[in-house]
């Protein structure tokens, strides 16, 4: 018998980028004491070796062929030349398209092979965007570009030329991009009760005071405020008193948009294995069910390479909102500028549209729209919807964002930020008042639906439960009924108790209540 070691057959033949299989290997002279097995420069983990069969844990490796190697103790390596090595695959040999907004919501189709169920593959184009996936197969995948956005720390690590360190902001003119986050986080060492920092949004550089509608925080010698901002402008802020009446730490938070181009490499990565990129000339396209997409924007060509799939975040494809109006539908029940009924028509002007109006999409908020009923390049007409599986919560704030697809997300440059979301006010329909005793009952609409839902009987409450407060007490005594008379209220009426509740509402939600969450 020969005395070289020899491969006779290896099993199976390809593998994923990840590896993980039990790779059997079969062959002659392979000797009884465990040797090596390896894949390019990786290992395999041995489980068993005879001296005509070994099996180990196939390694992980990034695309290729990678013949299989077996070191024999004290006999060298096996001939392998009989038999084929391990095809590993993980490739992507085209993406389209390669181009679209800086702040990211374009469509992306990376086609190739090897991706599995994506369930830990990571795309990215460089540091500036990732690539969330939505949809994929073994050999085609469908992401949508979203902006890295960053963090921006600010701390009262600042020195004041009176009072010394602790009682200036870090840094007290923090330039940052649309949809940056800033963090104010503040430690005073020495504190008194009266002693404390906070932030508030102020109307200028000259304010002290809360404007009313924006960021704020409690006072304290310790804490922290995060605040996200979408729109581009000087946001002014101020502390309240830190103590005494003059100590004011202040500061502007100058949001500006994207004035030049950029263009990163692709990253397609399964773990910590990428996958290779064969480059091609982007002839692909993508579809959306339902519309068929206008000629894309030739404003700038295609970035080019010959070892990496580019994509270029151009200015010119970033559409962009200059106003938001309410044009039906609105209500006054809000202090905040747009507000409306469920059904309410929104007309939003800007540049970048398309005049196909399925292009076009207004969100509010992550689960509604705004169904586009009318497009051109620099106008949007739609109508609020708030169905859907979760019907929209009244009086909350949904931030309006505008897609164009397949260029991508809208810049919000609208001059006033709070025209950029979007509150529902519930509507009273109808009120009901039965044989003028204590039983009125004013019902409002659903906002999915539009219809009063039907006042509870207390045959319902007895269902849910026996010591139910409704159960118990069937109504108003005798004594509190003869004194009892039921009125339908006007619609000033309406309207006052409306006003005053979201008055309050609005002083709770934006921290001027103190004492609460």
């Amino acid at each position: 018998a020969s005395l070289t070691p020899t491969l006779s057959s290896v099993s199976p033949s390809s593998s994923s980028p990840l590896g993980g299989e039990v790779l059997h290997i079969n062959g002659s002279a392979l000797g009884a004491a465990w040797g090596k097995v390896l894949l390019g420069d990786n290992e395999c983990t041995l489980i068993a070796w005879y001296p005509t069969y070994i099996t180990c844990i196939l390694p992980p490796n990034t695309h290729g062929v990678y013949p299989v190697h077996v070191e024999v103790t004290g006999n060298g390596f096996a001939d392998v030349s009989s038999v084929s090595g391990v095809s590993y695959d993980f490739v992507v040999t085209d993406v389209t398209p390669r181009k679209g907004s800086t702040l990211g919501g374009t469509m992306v189709k990376i086609s190739g092979s090897g991706f599995g169920n994506c369930s830990n593959i990571d795309v990215k184009f460089g540091d500036l965007m990732t690539c969330e996936v939505s949809e994929c197969s073994n050999t085609e995948l469908i992401c949508n570009t979203e902006r890295i956005s960053k963090v921006h720390q600010l701390n009262n690590g600042g020195r004041h030329p009176v009072y010394g360190p602790g009682y200036v902001w870090s840094d007290i003119e923090l330039e940052i991009l649309p949809g940056d986050t800033v963090e104010w986080v503040w430690n005073l060492q020495v504190a008194s009760k009266e002693t404390g920092i906070s932030v508030q949004q102020v109307e200028s550089p000259a304010n002290n005071e809360w404007d009313g509608k924006g960021f704020k925080s409690e006072k304290g010698p310790k804490g922290r405020l995060r605040q996200q901002f979408y729109s581009p402008g000087d946001y002014f802020y101020s502390s309240q008193p830190v103590f005494g009446k003059e100590l004011f730490m202040k500061g502007k938070i100058q949001v500006v948009s994207d004035t030049e181009d950029s263009t990163s490499a692709l990253s397609v990565m399964m773990e910590d294995i990428p996958a290779a990129q064969e480059v091609v000339a982007d002839t692909g396209s993508v579809a959306y069910d339902g519309c068929a997409l206008s000629p894309g924007s030739d404003c700038i060509a295609d970035p080019v390479s010959s070892h990496a799939f580019l994509f270029t975040m151009a200015v010119c494809l970033t559409p962009s909102v200059s106003s938001v109006v309410i044009s039906s539908g609105s209500s006054n029940a809000s202090a905040m500028p747009i507000s409306g009924f469920n059904g309410a028509g929104l007309i939003i002007e800007g540049s970048g549209f398309s005049d196909n109006s399925c292009q076009n999409v207004v969100s509010l908020g992550d689960n509604h729209h705004c169904v586009v009923t009318s497009s051109s390049t620099s106008q949007l007409t739609c109508t609020v919807d708030g169905a859907g599986e979760t019907p929209m919560p009244s009086l909350k704030e949904q931030k309006i964002a505008v897609t164009v697809r397949n260029s991508g997300s809208a810049l919000m440059a609208v001059s006033d930020p709070d025209t950029a979301k979007f509150y529902l006010v519930p509507k009273v329909t109808s009120t009901n008042v039965k044989n003028e005793e204590f039983n009125a009952a004013a019902t409002t609409a659903s906002p999915s639906t539009g219809v009063a839902p039907e006042i509870p009987s207390d045959t319902d409450y007895c269902d849910m439960d026996a010591a139910h407060t409704m159960c118990i007490y069937s109504g108003p005594s005798e004594e509190c009924q003869a004194k009892a008379t039921g009125r339908e209220f006007t619609e000033e009426g309406k309207n006052l108790i409306l006003n005053k509740h979201n008055e309050l509402r609005k002083r709770v939600s934006t921290g001027g209540e103190s004492g609460q969450p």
